[in-house]
């Protein structure tokens, strides 16, 4: 086939279960000058016998031998990519029809953004629920201090912007390659996310994540790697002690107690004051993303009690505030010592 205008990239590690399903939704987009790339990562399941029985011209299978892990995978993906654009896939998750349709459009109308991605929808056999992001660059680089910002599915790249910026997934890291991989390229040229829901991605029990839920001291080796450099930036040489504080402020861990709420709260305010100083996100987007992170965290606290609303609504003026319902929503949380996020 000639070369496509987008290369679509799907890495397969055991995904037998829904990766017919992955594929056909790929392959029944509206715009269909692309080739999809399917890497299988080692599979030891019927996904070799799945990929075998496809037949559509457009897609080209890559094989790694052996297991080689999912930062491998798509270094290998983009290496491998002939297109002027790059989308990703996973291969147990479906997309809207439009999806490819719209971010090329997106991409096209806003020249100087070198990723896209969108909002994206959580589903499993009992619900949805759509994730919603950030979508201007300035905020989307103050979230990326706490927290993922940019989910890699959803992702469409300018492929000579990647590799202009020189970069890569982390091979240390067996997750949060993504985060940190956004991390990189926000520092490099704008991104940005479509307000609108282009992705499904299915919530299941062999997911990535999933499988380091319950392994905290896993995950927070691999998110002070990224941590550290953010907290650089910001001219902060960070202890462990510190180092394990912004992990449970991004992370959906609970504070059981006063003091390590406002320890946390007293880090967002450390963090305003460094950037003041240090000028590495702009104030108001910054201000912004505190807000919803002071807002989370308090939220993360109402089993401690009211306490918890009262320091709210004093300390709120430092950043921007979230609006009278979620406030509410605090208040109720906090009077009936809510023990769950």
């Amino acid at each position: 086939m000639k070369t496509a205008m987008l290369s679509v990239v799907m890495p397969v590690y055991n995904g037998e279960k829904h990766l017919q399903e992955a594929v056909d939704s790929v392959l029944q987009q509206t715009f269909s000058e692309f080739e999809l790339i399917i890497i299988d990562d080692g599979s030891t399941d019927g996904s070799a016998k799945i990929i075998q029985q496809l037949s559509d011209s457009r897609i080209r299978v890559l094989r790694n031998g052996s297991n080689k892990g999912i930062s491998y995978t798509r270094n290998r993906g983009l290496e491998e990519a002939r297109g002027e654009f790059l989308a990703w896939m996973d291969c147990d998750d479906l997309i809207s029809p439009d999806r490819f349709e719209k971010q090329l459009a997106y991409l096209k109308r806003h020249p100087l953004v070198g990723i896209c991605g969108s909002w994206l929808t959580r589903f499993d056999e009992n619900k949805s629920e759509v994730s919603k992001s950030p979508t201007d660059h300035a905020a989307i680089k103050a979230l990326l201090l706490f927290k993922p910002a940019l989910w890699n599915a959803t992702a469409m790249y300018r492929l000579d912007r990647i590799k202009k910026a020189g970069l890569s997934f982390d091979t240390r890291l067996t997750v949060a390659e993504d985060y940190d991989f956004y991390w990189e390229a926000c520092r490099k040229f704008p991104v940005a996310n479509i307000p609108e829901s282009l992705y499904f991605y299915r919530d299941s029990d062999s997911s990535i994540m999933k499988s380091f839920e319950g392994a905290e001291e896993k995950s927070f080796a691999i998110h002070k790697i990224i941590y550290t450099k953010s907290l650089h930036e910001l001219g902060i040489a960070p202890t462990e002690a510190q180092l394990k504080i912004h992990r449970r402020i991004g992370s959906t861990q609970l504070f059981s107690t006063y003091s390590s709420y406002l320890e946390a709260v007293d880090w967002l305010i450390y963090l305003q004051k460094r950037n003041e100083i240090e000028r590495v996100y702009e104030p108001n987007a910054l201000s912004e993303i505190l807000g919803i992170i002071f807002y989370f965290i308090s939220k993360k606290s109402s089993r401690v009690g009211l306490p918890v609303y009262i320091n709210y609504i004093k300390e709120s003026k430092r950043f921007a505030p979230v609006d009278l319902y979620q406030r509410i929503k605090l208040l109720i949380r906090c009077l009936i010592k809510y023990r769950r996020f």
